[in-house]
């Protein structure tokens, strides 16, 4: 497997000439992420509940990779000797991309409601472009990115469940009697 993970990694970050557009999304797609989601809060008042609990997935998603990351301890390409990094970055360990989870729960999460798909489909486009530019920057291997989609799926899952059921256990809360006084 990590013969894999380092031959997909040459390949990708291999490039001389490095492409400016992979090396901007690289270091920014994330806020680029963030503004579709503010776009949606600001413009779609009908899904503001539920691109408010997306906000909150993505906070959650953000603190459960580094948590997991500080505690696996794997080290960046360049950490290793691999080169070194086509974008500043710290020398925080890697494993899952925190940019990878965040984005692809945020691009999860938005394809859950039909009403948002088209953002839903950029955000996944974006999400997918940034991991591959983060890479190609030298900041990750294939397989931190594959590890933050793994965790990014199980989060939207968790998240889209328990959404799921707000609308209901509301519901529910208005009828008790304690609360109709």
């Amino acid at each position: 497997m990590q013969a894999l993970n380092l031959a997909l990694f040459d390949w990708i970050a291999s490039a001389d000439d490095p492409s400016g557009l992979l090396l901007w999304l690289a270091e920014h797609g994330a806020s680029v992420a963030a503004v579709l989601v503010a776009w949606v809060i600001l413009l779609r008042p009908k899904e503001r509940w539920y691109a408010s609990a997306i906000v909150l997935a993505a906070g959650l998603a953000s603190m459960l990779a580094h948590a997991l990351a500080d505690g696996l301890g794997f080290e960046r390409p360049y950490m290793q000797g691999l080169g070194d990094p086509r974008i500043p970055h710290g020398a925080r360990d890697a494993l899952p991309s925190a940019h990878a989870t965040v984005m692809f729960t945020v691009a999860l999460l938005l394809w859950q409601r039909p009403a948002l798909r088209i953002t839903a489909a950029l955000a996944l486009l974006l999400a997918t472009l940034t991991s591959w530019g983060r890479i190609y920057a030298g900041v990750h291997f294939p397989i931190d990115i594959g590890a933050g989609v793994l965790l990014a799926s199980l989060i939207a899952t968790a998240v889209h469940l328990v959404v799921r059921r707000v609308p209901r256990l509301v519901a529910r809360l208005a009828t008790m009697p304690l609360l109709k006084r």
